[in-house]
């Protein structure tokens, strides 16, 4: 597989996302065959690439975002996006304006924001709900709205402000800002047919029986059965992805949905790991990553590894790497922001 698996060019830009470690965290695993069970499918480019390396996937998140892209590209193996399912996006569907009233002019601009309330519409009423194919067009409206924002994030609005207001001096101030401001006054049709071959070409089958789920994790880990079992929970005592992506939860809702943090994002979520791990017994090799956004806040590597050899012999690797956001190179990696990975194998 080359450096910079084009692949992952199917998956949205995610915060945190495991893509640019990828290598890591399965550079010691020695099994080379078997179930890799990934508890918390994120982003989604570990299990798309256990997928690939040939073992069968058994993934979950209890976040629909997620869901959707298990869905979509780990548990589809065949189907792909027509560009008359791309077409059904513009066809006239009666809407609440959900996304226009609530998110006009901080979030989209006013044009933007009505394709997608009828976008949404479309797909709830043009394909079958459950379906793969109203998946990955669910996936194709995630892509959309996290290309049309600065770095795939909701709280850079006056960019947007600005150009709802047809003011366009500051937002095409850079390169870099006005590559994802432009998307965000131009035409959908040409975006959405370049994210749709992206995304088809990340269908792919690997002739095993992947499955998705969306379950409390450790209702999950209790039930599923595996020889490899990988971890990347929320980091502890830091911004939660229930926070970082709760109006693109609500645009795929329809409405305004409660917030919910994970139990994992907490001050005291050490508690909830060692409940993690005691449920993850009958699955013999563990890979973990985790990280500190803050020297002073969140768990140290030394203290996750103590935690894991309650139950396994393990060791830890701190990594080298730059820091990003959804996958977005920024500045190298500070003291006080450390990524680690502990492995039982």
């Amino acid at each position: 597989m080359s450096k910079q698996w084009k692949k992952f060019d199917a998956l949205p830009n995610y915060f945190g996302g495991k893509r640019r470690i990828i290598r890591d965290i399965f550079k010691r695993v020695t099994k080379p065959d078997g179930v890799f069970v990934d508890a918390f499918l994120g982003g989604g480019s570990v299990s798309m690439w256990a997928k690939a390396k040939g073992y069968r996937v058994v993934c979950n998140d209890i976040a629909e975002r997620s869901y959707a892209i298990g869905k979509a590209l780990v548990e589809n193996s065949r189907i792909k996006i027509a560009d008359e399912d791309v077409a059904l996006l513009f066809q006239k569907t009666e809407n609440s304006g959900f996304i226009e009233k609530n998110y006009v002019p901080k979030i989209m601009v006013r044009k933007t924001a009505q394709f997608l309330d009828n976008a949404f519409a479309s797909l709830r009423a043009n394909f079958e709900p459950g379906s793969m194919r109203f998946y990955l067009m669910r996936l194709l409206l995630m892509k959309y709205v996290a290309g049309t924002r600065q770095f795939a994030k909701y709280t850079h609005t006056r960019d947007t402000m600005d150009l709802d207001a047809g003011k366009f001096e500051y937002p095409f101030r850079s390169k870099s800002h006005a590559s994802h401001n432009l998307q965000m006054i131009s035409h959908p049709l040409p975006y959405l047919l370049k994210l749709k071959e992206l995304i088809n070409r990340g269908v792919f089958d690997n002739h095993l029986q992947n499955e998705v789920h969306k379950l409390d994790v450790f209702e999950f880990l209790k039930k599923t059965k595996g020889d490899i079992a990988y971890f990347d929970p929320p980091y502890p005592d830091s911004s939660s992805y229930e926070t970082e992506y709760y109006v693109l939860d609500c645009m795929i809702a329809g409405e305004k949905i409660e917030k919910d943090d994970s139990v994992f994002s907490r001050k005291d979520a050490q508690e909830f790991l060692d409940r993690m791990f005691a449920s993850a017994l009958h699955i013999p090799h563990w890979i973990v990553s985790l990280g500190q956004t803050n020297p002073d806040r969140g768990i140290s590597p030394e203290e996750l590894l103590e935690m894991v050899r309650k139950y396994r012999k393990a060791d830890v690797e701190v990594l080298e790497h730059r820091w990003s956001i959804s996958n977005i190179v920024g500045k190298k990696q500070t003291e006080g922001n450390v990524e680690y990975i502990v492995y039982t194998i």
